[in-house]
């Protein structure tokens, strides 16, 4: 029996009581004590191994609440676009990119997570600045939203957007070159290029590739504290690849897959209850779907037009939605049904409204009194009704809150105005209402850095400064919660999961710091020395 003792720190367990501990007795990866020094060290004996915390800090694993750790995986394999501040930046890295790499016959060259608001003019690059990268292959960039990209003109003719002549799939959108062409001028939004037709366009790596470049994933969400990690864009090929590596022994965190909506019925089986099981640390959550785009691509629905609307749009322009009322009813009752929880989509105040009426239509059509704890997602126009009416319904918001840091000055100036900047990610009005609301990055588009994530929950602060939205601020102690024991309630999993009690898993991650001790302004800079699943430590700094 494989026995551990950490003693001699600072363990917030992040309970019912709020209890701070010295000291915690590991037993074949669950907890079997929780207590003082004297407590827990009182049980040793010549077989147990001693761990002295030497003071530091000792939390719950971190719980990444929605994510696409394949899609990270992959994009280790892609030209990283993150940190380029103009489009002339861009086209230079993708030109060394294809200078310095052999690319296999057939294959794309891939560039990931531009941020046109970056760009001195904010204009994101078209066509013409990619055919500078190449003619002769297809080049295609990804925004950092991910919900819309740029193809050069190669490119295009493989999406089937060349010419004038094309048809574009319903809740997509492809931009031309003026207001009376229908010439494409690369640029491609939502379903354009995310329905199932346009899917397999782009050939995948090889998943001898990927599976390595997963190993490589979890190591980095690792190093950031995370546990637990989600991909929510499960299609039969990402489960395989899961399945796979799980088999193969290279899976070292959990990992919960949720089935897209095409596949959702044909991946998922009815167990009687929404809570699944893990088989060697992955399992299938539930169902994943998608009503709007992004506010900093302005592709989020809205019910009040854009502060800023893009070019060659009307003055009410408000975004629009990606599915029609009647598909998501008959989607949410198929959910509803079978006991799967479902995960949706939806930043703007339009598509929030759109799930609410169409998942409580779903309800009363089943009849269902089951608890399913729909998720949604990013929420980031969330109005206070809306915060009211998720509690009634039992809905639980994970926040993309790390937008005030990374575009809330964006939002202020441009896509929300200072009026209704200051209440997007509405985390105080969650805390009013009692609701167990978690905290994601959605990762790639950021890194799953729960501890920035937490900073930005205190502080609420922008890149220039400003605070957005003062009494939307969290303490400390709500933004640790908010990443570990309702992160493990999101996943039906508070049970086993995410606070240091006796009988959980010894999911833990040592810091240098305390956070519910250092200056708010400080908790960014906490690092994470080591995470801990199961009793077994899977990153050490």
């Amino acid at each position: 029996m494989q026995k551990t003792i950490y003693f001699n720190g600072t363990i917030i367990t992040v309970d019912d009581k709020n209890t701070i501990a010295e000291a915690v007795l590991v037993e074949n990866g669950k907890i079997a004590k929780v207590g003082t020094n004297d407590d827990v060290l009182s049980m040793k004996d010549e077989d147990i191994k001693l761990v002295d915390l030497e003071g530091k800090t000792m939390v719950p694993g971190f719980i990444d609440p929605h994510g696409h750790i394949v899609a990270i995986s992959q994009t280790l394999l892609l030209v990283q676009l993150a940190e380029v501040t103009s489009r002339e930046e861009m086209i230079e890295k993708l030109i060394n990119f294809k200078n310095n790499t052999t690319l296999p016959e057939g294959s794309w060259l891939i560039g990931f997570g531009y941020d046109n608001s970056k760009f001195d003019d904010k204009e994101h690059p078209t066509k013409v600045d990619l055919d500078k990268v190449s003619t002769e292959i297809p080049v295609y960039v990804t925004h950092a939203s991910g919900h819309l990209a740029v193809a050069n003109t190669l490119g295009l003719d493989l999406f089937g957007y060349g010419g004038t002549d094309y048809e574009v799939p319903e809740g997509g959108v492809v931009r031309t070159v003026s207001d009376n062409s229908k010439e494409a001028n690369g640029i491609l939004e939502e379903n354009a290029i995310m329905a199932p037709e346009k899917k397999g366009i782009i050939p995948a790596p090889a998943f001898e590739q990927v599976l390595d470049s997963l190993v490589k994933a979890q190591d980095l969400y690792a190093s950031l504290g995370i546990t637990t990690a989600q991909d929510a864009s499960l299609d039969e090929g990402y489960d395989q690849m899961l399945t796979t590596a799980g088999s193969m022994g290279k899976l070292k965190i959990d990992i919960l897959g949720y089935a897209i909506q095409h596949l959702t019925a044909k991946m998922m089986k009815n167990e009687g209850t929404p809570k699944r099981e893990y088989k060697n640390h992955y399992k299938i959550g539930g169902g994943k779907t998608w009503l709007d785009g992004s506010p900093q691509g302005k592709t989020a629905w809205l019910t009040k037009p854009y502060y800023e609307v893009p070019e060659g749009e009307p003055k009410d322009y408000c975004g629009y939605r990606t599915q029609t009322d009647e598909t998501m009813i008959e989607y949410y009752k198929t959910c509803i049904e079978n006991n799967w929880q479902v995960h949706t989509h939806a930043n703007g105040d339009a598509a929030m409204d759109q799930f609410f009426r169409c998942y409580e239509k779903a309800l009363e059509l089943t009849g269902s009194k089951k608890e399913l704890r729909p998720v949604i997602v990013h929420c980031q126009a969330m109005r206070r009704d809306q915060v009211k009416k998720a509690a009634e319904l039992g809905a639980i918001p994970t926040f993309f809150n790390d937008h005030v840091w990374f575009w809330g000055d964006y939002h202020y100036e441009s896509v929300f105005g200072p009026e209704r900047a200051q209440n997007i990610s509405p985390l105080g009005w969650a805390l009013e209402e009692g609701l167990k609301f978690t905290l994601h990055q959605d990762p790639p588009v950021k890194l799953p850095n729960q501890i920035l994530g937490m900073h930005n929950a205190v502080n609420r602060k922008t890149q220039s400064g400003r605070v957005l939205g003062e009494q939307h601020k969290i303490s400390p102690l709500e933004a640790l919660k908010a990443v570990t024991i309702n992160g493990a309630y999101e996943y039906f999993e508070e049970d086993i999961k995410g606070s240091i009690e006796e009988g959980k898993y010894a999911d833990f991650v040592i810091l240098d710091k305390n956070i519910l001790e250092v200056k708010p302004e400080e908790i960014k800079d906490i690092k994470v020395l080591e995470t801990i699943k199961e009793g077994n430590t899977i990153y050490k700094a």
